[in-house]
């Protein structure tokens, strides 16, 4: 009974967020500028679910809206002044 109960408690520490994968550049909406959610309320009146990343690569910096536009998952990315840099369906 001892040995069950050490080596549960063995398990659960041994749990922890070192196995994050593509969540791990989530942003909350007020780590986005403001430009880059002015530009994307603009664009994007109707839309709903809106999740933010950041989608940098190498030096340049840009943001990920994640979002549902009529029905459809929807991706746009903006630079940090707010211009539009493109737009995918989310499959």
């Amino acid at each position: 009974m001892l040995a069950l109960s050490i080596s549960l408690f063995a398990i659960q520490s041994c749990d922890t967020d070192s196995t994050k994968t593509d969540n791990d550049k989530e942003l909350s909406t007020t780590d986005v500028p403001a430009p880059v959610q002015t530009a994307f309320s603009a664009k994007y009146s109707t839309a709903t679910d809106i999740r933010w990343e950041d989608a940098s690569e190498g030096t340049k910096q840009t943001y990920k809206a994640k979002f549902t536009l009529n029905g459809k998952k929807m991706k746009a990315e903006f630079d940090p002044n707010g211009g539009f840099v493109k737009e995918e369906e989310d499959s």
